[in-house]
């Protein structure tokens, strides 16, 4: 994926509802804890191994439940794992697609099926032979085909008009679990909670949604590194950052969405969220980050120290 543009406008704080000014104070406990777990990748490589870990955990666990219960049923029970990385992304051409495809599998390519949005990088990755099965999204898949293999299904680059599509081929292979790689069409990252509330609040819960819907919003996200490129017109200044977010075990909802600024080199934390950060949370965050570091609120603050020196003073 590639890097977003985030505005501060010039002379307004953004998002005043006390939830956006609570995000860019939050600094928990729990986000310290993730910071000493994982740290934003450095390169291309990192950020591919960092996925490719987030993934086979957050799959070894829910392949141990469902083989538990497969033993003690006899069938496969319940429903299969569906989890999602997001990775930034410079080069989109097919061979680039492919080896991010590759790397984030990593040994559980073999046994995997990758289905590419575009067709032209399922034919080449097969023309490469590579040793995981390789399929067009648009190309007709069937429980027969499915079945000849038993590893992850890995949706690589599939576009928001193909989540239909999407949705067919992972039918076919009823079971298996489901990565999402890089796909795009939005959706919040945690199996489809935030989707069902809003669904509450516009009060049409009780109407039945989509398939396709219900499909596109069932993912949950294990890995995500999103470059944002912060313009702050307000102090003339332009800033990277980031929003990341790295499971490295127990339930994804646990590890928080990080906000972070690049400061002297290195990627430093200015808010955290449970949730997918949105718009205006970003925008508090930042906001406050770039006000707190300004030179005028500097002098404002040793101002301020000055004259309640001067008035804790004995007359």
């Amino acid at each position: 994926m590639r890097a977003t543009t985030t505005r501060v406008a010039r002379g307004v704080a953004p998002a005043r509802d006390g939830r956006a000014r609570r995000v860019a104070r939050r600094v928990g406990a729990r986000a310290a804890r993730a910071d000493g777990d994982a740290a934003p990748p450095r390169g291309k490589s990192e950020a591919y191994d960092q996925a490719r870990v987030a993934v086979e955990r957050a799959l070894e666990k829910s392949t141990k439940r469902a083989t538990k219960r497969r033993r003690a049923s006899g069938k496969v029970v319940g429903k299969a794992a569906r989890v999602a990385v997001e990775l930034p992304v410079n080069d989109d051409s097919d061979a680039a697609l492919i080896e991010m495809a590759t790397a984030t599998l990593g040994a559980s390519a073999r046994d995997a099926t990758a289905v590419f949005g575009r067709a032209s990088a399922a034919k080449l990755a097969r023309e490469m032979g590579c040793a995981m099965e390789c399929v067009s999204v648009d190309e007709a898949w069937t429980a027969a085909d499915a079945a000849a293999r038993d590893g992850i299904i890995a949706l690589v680059g599939v576009p928001s008009d193909r989540v239909e599509a999407a949705m067919r081929t992972c039918r076919a292979g009823e079971g298996r679990p489901t990565v999402c790689v890089n796909v795009e069409w939005e959706h919040d990252g945690d199996g489809g909670l935030a989707w069902a509330m809003s669904r509450q609040q516009a009060g049409v819960d009780e109407e039945k949604p989509s398939d396709v819907e219900a499909f596109a919003n069932s993912f949950v996200v294990v890995y995500s590194f999103l470059p944002l490129n912060i313009q702050a017109s307000m102090f003339a200044s332009s800033l990277e950052g980031a929003v990341f977010k790295c499971v490295r075990g127990g339930a994804p909802a646990g590890t928080p969405w990080r906000i972070l600024v690049k400061e002297k080199g290195a990627f430093a934390q200015v808010g955290a969220m449970q949730r997918r950060p949105q718009q205006t949370d970003l925008e508090a965050a930042l906001y406050n980050s770039i006000a707190a570091k300004s030179p005028v609120n500097e002098a404002v603050g040793k101002a301020s120290g000055f004259f309640r020196g001067l008035m804790n003073k004995d007359k």
